[in-house]
């Protein structure tokens, strides 16, 4: 093997364990150095696949413009397969995830029968998931043949289960997300890959946790990820495992810990994650009273999808300010009127909410009446997005 080669796959292999990020970008920088490492496609997949775990978007994304020039690269269909594929990923980290998408569905049109097809797929799936384009994702998962049970030796399968984690959360199905996520992470540890920056399984599943009401596995699997991403040392990692960890404490610590989720994201240029963990901080402030401090946090929210593009958080972060800037507080939810739509949202049925929190069934479906009036929606579904992660 070539010692260019033998770093990079040592690279993926430290990066997989979650250790050594700083080694990991020094072996991967050189590798790219090498003009006979960016001339081999799979050395310098792995190197810049490396530098994405490590957060270094910059770097990542001025090693592609390199290759982009370079004349192995632009001579080769399968080198600008691969150089598409890190494009698109780097876009779909930094929040750009609509040109994530063009990109994505460019390379499944053609067909090609060398591109890493499901992992393209899994891909595309989450930036359709940050579009808001739920059906559209679906119908890919549909066309792909990647709904039910997965085969054992499907290429890439983890980044299917979390994309379809990722899918599932989004359409209020949380129990089959934490499956999804859950399954993703056996998976992991039988190939002993720890680092979230992989796949932040853990952290997904915990949300999804928290909104079925396991807080027990919420905070077991959020607190988990914190302590790994803490042992790689990326913002975006941490940042995420934060955001997580906030949500699940339900505590006075939670304000503070997605004060500093928010700045860790932002400095990792994680805008997707950022406009979520502001969203859900921007919901606590306001259901804590503060709404000076909430409307701040969710016009921040309405800046980052305005500066990356994204319809779907500009459309969904422009009701919860119409509540916030009401100036009788007469939209914003109250807390029994949040723990309701939350069970709603989670699947459960009025009399079991009732049952849950004892309250009359016709003093459930009054308050209800009263969430879809305020959010200014028409039903259950939409309590998917309308609502934050803020757990009652």
């Amino acid at each position: 093997m070539r010692p260019e080669l033998r770093a990079a796959v040592q690279s993926i292999g430290l990066a997989n364990l979650g250790v050594g990020r700083a080694v990991v970008t020094e072996q991967t920088e050189w590798v790219l150095e090498s003009d006979a490492a960016r001339s081999e496609a799979h050395c310098a997949w792995l190197a810049i696949l490396a530098l994405h775990y490590t957060g270094d978007l910059v770097s990542a994304d001025a090693q592609c413009e390199r290759l982009a020039r370079d004349p192995v690269w632009a001579g080769s269909d399968r080198h600008q397969e691969l150089l598409t594929l890190l494009r698109a990923r780097s876009s779909l980290m930094s929040g750009d995830v609509a040109r994530a998408a063009e990109l994505l569905k460019a390379l499944l049109a053609r067909r090609a029968p060398t591109l890493p097809l499901c992992l393209t797929v899994a891909w595309l799936i989450e930036a359709l998931v940050h579009l808001g384009e739920f059906d559209q994702a679906h119908q890919v998962l549909l066309e792909h043949g990647l709904v039910g049970r997965l085969g054992s030796h499907l290429p890439d399968r983890v980044h299917v289960l979390a994309a379809r984690g990722a899918l599932h959360m989004a359409a209020g199905q949380f129990r089959h997300a934490i499956d999804d996520y859950t399954a993703c992470g056996r998976i992991l540890a039988t190939l002993n890959v720890v680092n979230s920056a992989v796949v932040p399984w853990r952290s997904r599943a915990a949300l999804g946790a928290l909104a079925v009401q396991r807080y027990d596995l919420a905070l077991a699997l959020a607190e988990d990820e914190l302590i790994a991403a803490r042992k790689w040392g990326s913002a975006r990692g941490v940042g995420t495992a934060l955001h997580a960890v906030a949500m699940a404490r339900r505590d006075g610590t939670s304000p503070a810990l997605l004060e500093e989720a928010v700045q860790l994201l932002e400095l990792g240029h994680a805008r997707s994650e950022l406009m979520q963990a502001l969203y859900d901080l921007g919901m606590m402030q306001a259901e804590r009273k503060d709404v000076v401090g909430g409307r701040s946090r969710l016009e921040e929210v309405d800046e980052v999808a305005h500066a990356c593009g994204n319809a779907f958080w500009a459309r969904r972060v422009k009701p919860a300010l119409a509540r916030l800037n009401d100036p009788d507080g007469s939209r914003v939810l109250t807390r029994q009127e949040n723990k309701i739509a939350q069970l709603a949202r989670a699947g459960y049925s009025n009399r079991r909410i009732a049952e849950t929190l004892f309250l009359a069934v016709r003093t459930v479906e009054f308050h209800l009446s009263s969430v879809y009036r305020k959010l200014d929606i028409s039903g259950r579904q939409e309590l998917v997005t309308a609502l934050g992660v803020v757990a009652p």
